[in-house]
């Protein structure tokens, strides 16, 4: 056996593969397990920025006038695509192979596929807004469903991310309100804004 490498002797950008930030749990690699609850907890991350994304550019377009449904949906698709290419982008600056200018397609497939679960949040009130287009209820009612929508993916996703641990159960309802109060807050400040 070779002796271990000198730890302070640093490593070449090049030998590198992963994202330098954040450095993965010392031996998640070696486990396929952990490496799958790694990557289950970081697409609930995803989808919880895509969620609140959404309930933000929901509550921004209700300050129109005449809010049209499927313009809505095109924003809100719109909005969410775009933050998903900047997500991705983000991502990526942080790779080794960024700063060594060896970047792969490979790397970009990977980061926008990772980040997918952002642009899969902005789904459901996409649909909300259609079918309010389509007549099945008014743009009004549309926005009131896809707040109350956003919020409980929130709870969901919440609850997703606090699954399979050992924590007691108030600490998980604890974590699972948090994350709510964050959509409740936002829908809050834009009936606020509203009275001002």
């Amino acid at each position: 056996m070779g002796e271990p490498p000198d730890p302070a002797e640093p490593v070449r950008p090049s030998e590198r593969s992963e994202p330098s930030w954040p450095t993965p749990a010392l031996g998640a690699e070696a486990d396929p397990e952990a490496h799958r609850q790694r990557r289950r907890v970081q697409r609930f991350a995803d989808y919880i920025y895509g969620s609140i994304s959404t309930l933000v550019a929901i509550a921004g377009l209700t300050f129109e006038t005449h809010p049209q449904a499927l313009t809505t949906a095109g924003v809100v698709v719109v909005g969410a695509v775009a933050i998903w290419l900047a997500h991705a982008l983000s991502r990526l600056v942080t790779l080794d192979r960024w700063h060594a200018m060896s970047l792969r397609r490979s790397d970009v497939t990977a980061q926008l596929r990772g980040s997918w679960p952002i642009v899969s949040a902005a789904f459901p009130a996409t649909a909300i807004f259609v079918l309010a287009g389509v007549h099945l209820w008014t743009v009004r009612t549309a926005f009131a469903l896809a707040e109350v929508v956003g919020v409980l993916a929130l709870a969901v996703v919440g609850f997703g991310t606090t699954s399979g641990t050992d924590r007691r159960p108030v600490r998980r309802i604890v974590h699972i309100v948090g994350l709510v109060a964050v959509g409740v807050m936002i829908v809050l400040l834009e009936l606020l804004v509203h009275l001002l």
